[in-house]
């Protein structure tokens, strides 16, 4: 069995990586030369925990191209994972996905093989069943669950514990086309993965529903733990962060995402409630829970910013620790820490100043480049990304004389 990733972005070459990694002979490919060239150097563009050093553990099984015919041509699966941003009405875009397959499309006809077309990335409930397979057959002149295969796959990672994620999954959905398609797909990650996950094969609306419900779900928690600890705020001793650690124990409800903190963030959570908000209204059914659970989400930001203006004292120095959207990552895309320093910085009379391990957003205030220098003589300290170097306390003594630290993942 031969793999093709089409596509390298985050995702993507974590994913060429831990095929070669299980001895795959792995086919790279993206339409990018530069960004291709430097991976074949061995030059990371981004940064990924682990990923730097299995690329140059494995790249024996690894070929890098630019050329789709030639990663489809020699291969038997192929894996798409390329951009799907979201539209305006919060649906996705098939754009990228749909220039892809037509890119794909001579050399798939002229293949004598059956070939596993995997869609990785995420998209609309119904796109596979509605727009890729009458394009596959339009394009090949072959019949797909007969002479080729298709398949929604999507992934459950997080941006900075991308290999951990891909290599022990909860969970592996597959959406088939038939039951040989299913069948390759399973026989792949079987060898690819450390564990033994649950593998949950369905049909390709099914996985496409699951796969943002499932996203949905978690975030749903989030909200729910936030609108906890806000109550919390307003009812003398009660403590969310307890409350929450122990209702975690219920094996109904389970401890992941249920802790009060800042809201959910990054490249795929806020856009997948989105897309199920717009999938939920066009299918005619009740989207009131998941535009809660955004609304609630957006309102955060908001909360935190005034409990740190309520404990500031007039012209004091308020010192923000963390920009990305979580830790292990760079990422500030729809991050709350960020948001919550642009209102802070609004505000006249605060000085602000920023410190993160690895993001380093620019703004309307004072970038620091080590945390010792961020939160010297300040007055309130707030931890916004749960950093573990955030949680050691002996940054403490560096503060202002009776200053405050918020610990929001407390």
């Amino acid at each position: 069995m031969k793999i093709s990733v089409i596509g390298l972005g985050k995702l993507g070459l974590c994913t060429a990586v831990c095929c070669a990694r299980a001895g795959f002979e792995t086919w790279g490919m993206d339409l990018k030369k530069d960004y291709v060239a430097l991976i074949k150097n061995g030059e990371i563009p981004f940064y990924e925990s682990e990923l730097e050093e299995n690329l140059l553990k494995y790249r024996e099984n690894l070929h890098l191209t630019t050329d789709i015919s030639e990663a489809v041509a020699k291969s038997d699966i192929s894996l798409l994972i390329v951009p799907t941003p979201s539209q305006e009405d919060g649906a996705f875009s098939n754009e990228y996905l749909i220039n892809a397959l037509k890119s794909m499309g001579p050399t798939l006809a002229a293949k004598k093989t059956f070939h596993v077309v995997d869609i990785v990335s995420t998209v609309m409930p119904g796109s596979c069943d509605n727009i890729f397979k009458p394009l596959l057959e339009k394009i090949t002149g072959k019949k797909v669950a007969e002479e080729i295969g298709l398949a929604y796959n999507p992934e459950f990672i997080a941006i900075g514990s991308v290999l951990k994620n891909f290599l022990n999954p909860d969970l592996l959905l597959i959406g088939e086309s038939d039951p040989q398609t299913g069948q390759a797909l399973e026989e792949m990650y079987s060898a690819v993965c450390d564990n033994s996950p649950h593998v949950g094969r369905t049909s390709l609306i099914n996985a496409e529903i699951a796969k943002l419900s499932i996203n949905c779900y978690c975030t749903m928690k989030i909200s729910f733990a936030n609108n906890l600890a806000s109550i919390c705020e307003k009812v003398a001793g009660a403590d969310a962060g307890d409350i929450t650690e122990i209702i975690g124990h219920d094996s109904r409800i389970g401890g992941k995402y249920i802790l009060p903190g800042l809201g959910f963030g990054g490249p795929c959570f806020p856009r997948d409630n989105e897309a199920f908000i717009n999938f939920t209204r066009q299918a005619g059914g009740f989207s009131g829970l998941q535009q809660a659970v955004v609304d609630i989400n957006n309102a955060q930001p908001g909360i935190v910013t005034d409990k740190i203006i309520s404990l500031s004292p007039e012209n004091g120095t308020v010192a923000l620790l963390g920009q990305a959207y979580k830790p292990q990552t760079y990422l500030t895309e729809r991050s709350q820490a960020l948001e919550i320093a642009l209102k802070l910085s609004e505000h006249r009379g605060l000085k602000v100043k920023v410190y993160d391990p690895l993001a380093k957003e620019h703004g309307p205030w004072e970038t620091c480049q080590s945390l010792a220098e961020c939160v010297t003589g300040a007055d309130v300290a707030a931890i916004l990304t749960p950093w573990p170097e955030f949680f050691d306390t002996s940054w403490h003594r560096l503060l202002c004389k009776g200053a405050t630290v918020l610990n929001l993942w407390k």
